[in-house]
């Protein structure tokens, strides 16, 4: 069976599974709780980020895991989201929809605290894309590695590193919740741009098990021996070369030292013979030592075997160590085992592999005194045991200067010269313990500096501040900063792209930064010109409503889903035109772009639907978006009271989240007009086009008089001579008649006034330009020029917008949705 193996912290053993035959590697790996940087061996091949996951594991196989950080750089980190992420995954397709309805659901599901409605906070956010922030936001930067602390003029200084977000921005008023970051003391800050080189990061991991531990004075020794054990027979015990292996029958009084983290400090009697001038001796010998190791055997016996313990002591000390003769004799009658170690903190483990050791103490101290301490450090292998020759020794103090009550405090920075490991170290003090001079140690990092580190394609800030001394309450990280990002943008003089980088709020930079950069999409498959010509008319009516200001934190939502968003925080639609990224304003139309009648639909699919109420039964609505001042969520809300407009809450409000948005005179905006849509339009057609439904596109206004409307008369222009027209219908005159008519390329033209001909009933007098005309010949020309002849209020009423346009059918038709246009609904 495969057998698949985690190795989760260095030292301990692995977790084991053996899985069936067939199953499904990556939907077994996704069952599993494992930290986002896992390295993964497959029959002794490493997978590299590019390799699939989705294979069936065979027979035999054999997958371990190692769920910790590989050795060197950034990515050796528990807690860090940059350099371990593939890049963001996008769906790099044309949309070839529209989108159905204002205030889509872009899916944002994932941690970002920029997106956060509540308390907004400093987090790794390990497995999650990196901030891709546009537009400008306040921003709460990623954490990419642990903080890391050190004592310095009796100030702890704490630095944080973080990251605000793929690609550049412009960074100010950076602050700590609500707080200048310069009103806070001995306050720093340094923001490093994408490629900037960053000349030392320390990256600390602290010791889990070190957390302000007290550590006694010699004259607290009533504990000591903290245990003991005896055995009254030695199975065999050997002294040579300054070290000695006892072994023993296993005991159970034994187990203590047997499950010791080793080296440690220990006593042990043992009875001893040698030769003498005066005769043989026999007496009890005291010998302190170090316990080095501590192995397991039995006698080999199958049914019911001995087992034993052995047990091995190095560094043997003492009066009675250094008395004894090369020619004496452990004798099998006695050994007693003592811990020697009650006033001896640790060993501690550090969790991670690195190359300096940061041991951080307190001392409480009142007057002029010292409180001393020595203690030694060693290199130790995946299972937590020594290596042979790296044991190192330290010692260190922290004083008093003045006569009063203080706390004093110290970093003491230890440089192993073994260079880069995993490393255990055990502390004691060696003066007196007294009440006024107290000493503890507080915690203890695993450091490796980095040196000359880049990021090419991220902002990184190194925040660094003076903890206060006696805070009350664990801080949570609250640091941001109000930042803007630098995008491409367009030159419609020119009419070529601009790829310098620059601040930007707009919508249209940041469509296009998407599209272009981000999504590596060609610039033919774009309407660059179009969508800059909306951006401008939007900064002719007011710059703020094309502000787009946002946070993509997702790397699930596809290309099309961010274009989507930003377009709709400016009312703009996206469509696919033939290929090509296409865009329009929800705006006010000066006239239709062409005419839809019986001579060009055909009879399936048509309907017409009216709301008698206010449409989905709403009576106003609700749009929610960001208030730039709190960078919580904010309202803005309207409801309809005798056909009139006014701002309060609603019973029914229609709801839209647009959090993209972060001016209040944009969302104000958006929310009459949505409000002015439930008024004025109430009505909704569907139809299908010949083959002129084709030329339209998502967004445009069109005229389509209702077939069964005897005031919206229509049909196609037979001749003109002059400012005569002959039709192909019959036309009743009744009051102030107005017309319009398409020329040659479909395209309509202003509404004119019209007259009844004294001549025929079958036309009508325009004194309208002398465009191109299209004249059913039944050769050359087969489709002609369309009219559509009204009163104004009836044309007004023959006004719809495009809502959707489905693919061409098999018979060369278009089926296309529309609603009841109004220049009402815009404020």
């Amino acid at each position: 069976m495969p057998l698949i193996e985690i190795q989760r912290v260095p030292g301990l053993p692995k977790d084991r599974a053996h899985v069936p035959v067939g199953t499904i590697f990556s939907e077994w790996l996704a069952e599993e709780s494992l930290h986002a940087e896992v390295r993964i061996n497959v029959n002794g091949r490493e997978l590299q980020n590019d390799d699939e996951l989705s294979f069936e594991l065979k027979d035999d196989d054999r997958v371990i895991i190692f769920d910790q950080p590989k050795g060197g750089g950034l990515v050796g980190t528990l807690l860090n989201p940059l350099e371990h992420f593939n890049p963001i995954k996008f769906t790099q397709k044309v949309m070839n929809s529209l989108i159905k309805q204002p205030g889509i659901d872009t899916g944002q599901t994932k941690t970002s605290s920029n997106n956060s409605l509540k308390g907004q906070t400093n987090i790794a956010r390990n497995g999650e894309a990196r901030p891709d922030n546009f537009g400008q936001i306040r921003a709460y930067p990623d954490l990419i590695q642990e903080s890391i602390f050190e004592y310095v003029n009796n100030n702890k200084l704490v630095t944080e590193w973080m990251n605000f977000g793929l690609g550049r921005y412009n960074v100010e008023n950076v602050r700590y919740s609500e707080s200048s970051i310069g009103a806070l003391p001995e306050a720093s800050y340094t923001v490093y741009n994408p490629g900037s080189n960053i000349a030392v990061i320390n990256q600390g991991f602290q010791f889990d098990d070190v957390d302000g531990q007290d550590l006694p004075g010699p004259n607290q020794t009533e504990d000591n021996p903290a245990y003991s054990a005896t055995a009254n027979t030695v199975v065999s015990a050997d002294l040579s070369g300054g070290q000695m292996a006892v072994k023993i029958v296993q005991q159970q009084s034994f187990d203590y030292f047997y499950d010791l983290p080793r080296p440690h400090g220990v006593t042990f009697v043992v009875n001893v013979s040698y030769g003498t001038p005066s005769g043989t001796v026999t007496t009890d010998v005291n010998i302190t030592a170090n316990l080095s190791d501590a192995q397991t055997s039995d006698d080999g016996s199958v049914t019911n075997p001995t087992h034993y313990y052995t047990f091995y002591f190095s560094n043997l000390s003492g009066e009675d160590a250094q008395g004894l003769p090369a020619n004496t004799v452990i004798n099998t009658t006695k050994f007693v085992l003592n811990d020697n170690e009650p006033l001896v903190q640790g060993p501690f483990f550090s969790p991670l592999e690195g190359e300096q050791l940061w041991l951080h103490f307190h001392a409480e101290q009142s007057g002029r005194v010292t409180a001393s301490f020595s203690g030694s450090y060693w290199q130790v292998d995946e299972q937590n045991n020594a290596i042979a020759g790296t044991t190192t020794q330290f010692s260190g103090a922290i004083s008093n200067a003045t006569k009063g009550s203080d706390y004093r405090y110290l970093t003491l920075k230890l440089a192993p010269p073994y260079g880069k490991g995993r490393y255990a170290f055990q502390i004691y003090r060696t003066d007196n313990y007294e009440d006024y001079n107290v000493l503890k140690l507080d915690y203890a990092h695993i450091v490796t500096i980095r040196k000359n580190v880049t990021y090419p394609d991220d902002t990184i800030v190194r925040v660094t501040t003076k903890e206060t001394e006696n805070s009350s309450s664990v801080k949570e990280r609250k640091y941001n900063a109000l930042i803007t990002r630098h995008v491409i943008s367009y030159d419609p003089s020119a009419q070529k792209v601009d790829y310098t980088i620059r601040p930007s709020r707009k919508f249209s930079d940041v469509a296009l930064f998407n599209w272009l950069v981000t999504g590596g999409q060609d610039e033919s498959t774009i309407d660059i010109f179009g969508l800059y010509q909306i951006q401008s008319e939007l900064d002719a009516r007011d710059e703020r409503l094309a502000y787009f200001d946002y946070t993509f934190d997702d790397e699930d939502v596809s290309l099309g889903q961010r274009i989507e968003t930003i377009c709709d925080a400016a009312g703009v639609s996206v469509y696919s035109d033939d290929g090509v990224l296409s865009f329009t304003l929800d705006s006010k139309r000066d006239k239709p772009v062409t005419v839809f009648n019986r001579s060009n639909t055909v009879e399936t699919g048509y309907s017409l639907s009216y709301d008698m109420t206010l449409p989905g039964g709403y009576d106003g609505v609700e749009v929610q978006y960001r208030n730039p001042t709190t960078n919580k969520q904010a309202f803005i809300r309207y409801r309809i009271r005798n056909n009139q407009i006014e701002l309060g809450q609603p019973t029914k409000a229609k709801k839209f989240e647009m959090m993209y948005i972060r001016d209040s005179f944009q969302a104000d905006y958006r929310a009459q007009k949505e409000c002015r849509r439930l008024l004025y339009s109430r009505m909704s057609m569907s139809l299908t086009a010949l083959a002129d439904g084709e030329w339209v596109n998502v967004g445009d206004m069109v005229q389509v008089p209702d077939t069964y409307d005897t005031n919206q008369q229509a049909g196609y222009i037979v001749s003109r001579n002059g400012n005569n027209f002959e039709t192909s219908e019959r036309i009743n005159f009744s009051g102030s008649m107005f017309v319009v008519v398409t020329d040659a390329l479909g395209n309509t033209t202003s509404r004119y006034a019209a007259t009844q001909r004294a001549d025929t009933d079958f036309g009508f007098i325009a004194a309208i330009p002398d465009i191109e005309l299209n004249i059913y010949d039944g050769f050359d020309v087969q489709s002609p020029s369309r009219y559509v002849i009204a009163t104004s209020e009836e044309l007004d009423a023959t006004q719809w917008l495009i809502t959707e346009k489905k693919p061409p059918n098999a018979g060369g038709t278009t089926s296309l949705n529309l609603s009841e246009y109004s220049d009402l609904t815009y404020p």
